[in-house]
């Protein structure tokens, strides 16, 4: 649990050592790691059933350190990973940063300029992608990329790219492969990692091997049963559930399909599932199927989600029907990792206690620390700090304060017991006149209408520009009629006058959200203003 320093007004996560050595390299650690279980599962592949041993894994990581350092790669070259979750990303991600390379892994749904903007920065060396995205992937490395960096494609290539297969031939000397002291490991970039790109251009988040290591993840189980969820590498959430699997030897199922319901049923069904991640979104549609009532989840342990608000009532919803584990909300950053420990209790309402190593203080608008219970701007430090933003020294000095606290943009506020609750992102505060209006307090609102499936609050500029109208965007249950009416009814019968829901709303199949399922409030703000425009 966060203790508060009465003095120094900081609250503090456990500062438990951990049992992996920072000082060393991951490629390293990883490789000890499994060497331990060799015929342990490491992977199961949702898609064909087929299951990797921990033998295996260690095997496909050497034989790529190897033929990639053949290739004549080094330490320093950048690699662009553009790949869903398929049987070898895991192995082609700890092959690179065993020899030295540094990873940035891309959705592998990002249109070409999406991939180019992230591959100008990084100019990368050698890049993976998968069949499906081949095309787009080309194009964007012709556009962003100087020189002509090799292309590997996850599978059989039938294009002037080579197969991943060319990296998994039988490497000389493989057997008797130990990784190499790289060097300081606080200061030795293992990936970049985007930043959620939620309210504009995602930057390039520069992680240590250190930071990698000492983080907290979705569990501290050792040997335990299978983790899952839909993120690929290029979420947080998606590093974090490889590092739980490699770190803690215990099973992550994979698969290179979207979310559906009926898929989610079937993975933990099947496979006995114990910790899973979702972003809200995806418990909200979840929770409205048809099998929701009768689904076996027996054997989660824990379920965690976060990306996005979790109301109280969907937390109940899903916690409901787990039997002998819990639901929680948790919180992090690309820049810090979890901020609040996905193992320890949560309270109602709260995304929980402070993780291992972090510390946090809450700041209001003149800089004042603030006690338990006094909201304000949440800023958070990790024994190992991020080592910038990929070539933006600005960004860089602009993210933390003078203390070295990294400034989330998110307010909020502790509880006497160190929970912590996050109200809202600053930059997501609607201005009406001279109120300030939380979208989360409209949205917990409407949330709670019978109809309404997904919610998201924005504020639309007024007709003359001097101030923002709240404006709701709703998704309603399949079968619902609900209109813009009973809504507006709704919400003006339980708010004070300033935060009635005076831009309207409006309906849609669905919300606008990134590859993970998290919101993207900036285009839901766009798209209300473009259809108010119209009008």
């Amino acid at each position: 649990m966060a203790k508060f320093d009465e003095v120094s007004k900081l609250w503090y996560g456990s500062s438990t050592p951990g049992v992996l050595n920072p000082r060393t390299n991951l490629g390293q650690v990883i490789l000890n790691l499994l060497s331990r279980c060799p015929d342990r599962v490491i992977q199961i592949n949702a898609d064909d059933g087929s299951e990797m041993t921990c033998a295996e894994m260690s095997r496909r990581i050497v034989r790529v350190a190897l033929n990639l350092k053949r290739l004549g790669y080094h330490r320093g070259d950048q690699v662009s990973l553009v790949c869903a979750n398929s049987e070898n990303v895991v192995p082609v991600f700890v092959g690179c940063v065993a020899i030295g390379l540094t990873v940035n892994p891309l959705a592998p749904v990002f249109n070409k300029d999406d991939l180019a903007h992230m591959m100008r920065q990084t100019q990368s060396s050698v890049v993976f992608c998968d069949e499906a995205n081949y095309g787009v992937v080309e194009q964007a490395v012709r556009l962003a990329i100087d020189g002509s960096p090799e292309v590997f494609v996850m599978g059989a290539s039938e294009w002037s790219a080579k197969s991943i297969d060319e990296l998994l031939r039988p490497a000389e000397d493989e057997d008797g492969f130990k990784p190499e002291f790289l060097g300081d490991s606080e200061n030795l970039t293992a990936m970049v990692l985007c930043s959620s790109g939620t309210t504009g251009s995602p930057k390039g988040v520069c992680l240590s091997h250190a930071h990698l290591m000492e983080g907290e993840l979705f569990a501290d189980d050792e040997n335990a049963g299978p983790i899952f969820n839909f993120s690929p590498l290029f979420w947080a959430t998606g590093v974090l559930a490889m590092l739980t699997s490699l770190l803690y030897i215990r099973p992550r199922v994979i698969t290179t399909k979207p979310f559906s319901e009926e898929m989610l049923f079937s993975i933990i069904e099947r496979y006995k599932v114990e910790d899973l991640f979702t972003p809200p979104s995806y418990v909200s549609a979840m929770i409205t199927h048809p099998k929701f009532a009768t689904a076996n989840f027996s054997s989660v342990k824990r379920w965690t989600m976060g990306g996005a608000a979790v109301s109280e009532e969907l937390r109940l919803a899903l916690a409901s029907r787990i039997p002998n584990g819990f639901a929680k909300s948790l919180y992090g950053s690309s820049e810090i990792g979890f901020i609040t420990s996905a193992v320890a209790s949560c309270s109602p309402g709260s995304v929980g206690t402070l993780a291992n190593n972090v510390s946090a203080k809450i700041v209001n608008e003149e800089g004042r620390r603030q006690e338990p219970g006094q909201i304000g701007e949440i800023c958070v430090k990790y024994k190992h700090k991020m080592l910038g933003y990929l070539l933006n020294e600005e960004a860089t000095r602009n993210a933390f304060d003078e203390e070295n606290f990294f400034k989330t943009g998110d307010i909020g506020y502790f509880d006497k017991d160190g929970f912590l609750y996050v109200i809202d992102r600053i930059k997501d505060i609607i201005k009406y006149k001279n109120y300030q209006i939380s979208p989360s307090d409209l949205e917990a609102i409407i949330g709670k209408i019978e109809g309404v499936q997904q919610v998201c609050v924005a504020g639309v500029p007024s007709s003359d520009q001097s101030y923002d109208l709240p404006t709701a965007m709703i998704v309603r249950q399949p079968g619902s009629s609900l209109t813009e009416e009973q809504v507006i009814r709704v919400v003006d019968s339980q708010v004070s006058d300033h935060k009635r829901l005076r831009g309207g709303a409006y309906f849609v199949d669905q919300l606008p959200s990134s590859a993970s399922g998290k919101v993207l409030r900036r285009v839901v703000m766009q798209t209300l203003k473009n259809v108010k425009q119209s009008k």
